[in-house]
């Protein structure tokens, strides 16, 4: 699943760290539910996704938009279109329908029907920000029931430093039967490969409701939750570059991975990114230690809640952040200082050539 990020739409050319007046200034307190230890971290990116009205006025998330040819036993390739990526907020605070009726929240759609061009048409949204540099990192999801897809949440910086959360549909088709989360980092080629994959049931089926997903990342370890139950701690492979977030939702008919493509239209909706990290950006950092008058001051670190129930898009959720990733009057901060691996996105056209595989 790992590539390169190709990209023909540029929303913002980087998102940057939420400047906040006083609450928060001094960063986010996470908890790990394994080790009952605390961390905190200087950023936070959190995201509405709920009540995003327009993906173009918001700045943080880009639409991704890339080919890639069909490799191996897959009959088809990928192809991540604009028209695949989807919003569908709620007519009001709370509820558990969308304007455009089903599911609320950001929709990656993976197209059924006859591939066009001998692609899968699917869904992607990477992060402006690609300095994320360890963390607590969650998602609010709900997988399709649509046999033939594989959904994913992910950290990414290279083929080399990568952390998956990832689903196969066809794992859950039987109605009784639980999914496997597919739980992967990718590492040097000499880190040995049952070290860096594990796959690990949970109790629930992915399509039929949303859940928090979740792992958290520091300089020793990796380790991976769902609805706040712990999954399974990597201590192999652990990356340590700075990065950005993908979620994505797509098909190429590799009958030994995806398989597909979906009968019908199959549909993963994401209600809420919670992310909460440090930076590998010195530019951050400074802003950082300006921002962070006062530790003393009880407001100055905020303390971050642990989901440890299926989140319920008709209940609501807790954000710490003021907007929410949602389009305000906030004037934007100034950009982001990239990882040198991973340059800000151009807007360029005509695109590059996709990745070899």
């Amino acid at each position: 699943m790992a590539h390169l990020l190709y990209t023909l739409v540029v929303l913002v050319l980087t998102s940057v760290p939420q400047l906040v007046s006083a609450a928060c200034e001094c960063g986010y307190q996470t908890h790990s539910i394994k080790s009952n230890e605390n961390e905190v971290y200087t950023d936070v990116l959190e995201s509405d996704f709920l009540h995003l009205k327009d993906i173009n006025a918001q700045q943080d998330w880009i639409r991704q938009v890339w080919d890639i040819p069909a490799v191996g036993t897959a009959p088809w390739g990928r192809n991540m279109t604009l028209e695949n990526v989807i919003t569908n907020p709620l007519p009001g605070k709370i509820g558990s329908q969308g304007v455009n009726g089903g599911d609320p929240g950001l929709e990656l759609r993976v197209s059924a029907g006859e591939p066009r061009g001998g692609a899968v048409r699917s869904g992607e949204v990477a992060t402006a920000r690609r300095d994320m540099k360890y963390g607590s990192f969650r998602a609010g999801i709900k997988y399709t029931g649509q046999n033939g897809t594989c959904g994913a949440f992910f950290f990414y910086q290279s083929d080399s430093q990568e952390i998956d959360v990832e689903l196969l549909s066809k794992l859950y088709q039987e109605p009784t039967k639980a999914a496997d989360l597919l739980l992967v980092i990718h590492a040097d080629p000499d880190v040995p490969t049952n070290e860096l994959f594990r796959p690990t049931t949970v109790g629930f089926r992915p399509a039929d409701g949303y859940h928090e997903y979740r792992f958290d990342w520091n300089p020793e370890r990796v380790n991976y939750y769902a609805d706040g139950q712990f999954l399974w701690e990597s201590t192999a492979g652990v990356p340590s570059k700075g990065g950005g977030l993908t979620l994505n939702h797509w098909s190429n008919g590799d009958p030994g991975w995806s398989a597909g493509p979906p009968a019908q239209d199959a549909r993963m909706k994401i209600s809420y990114i919670k992310a909460y990290f440090n930076s590998s950006s010195k530019a951050n950092n400074a802003d950082y230690k300006l921002r962070c008058k006062d530790p003393s001051n009880p407001d100055a670190v905020c303390k971050v809640p642990d989901q440890t129930s299926p989140p319920d898009p008709s209940k609501g959720t807790v954000f710490l952040s003021p907007n929410k990733g949602l389009p305000g009057d906030q004037p934007p901060p100034p950009p982001t200082n990239p990882s040198p691996s991973e340059p800000p996105t151009p807007p360029v056209s005509p695109p590059p050539p996709p990745p070899k595989r």
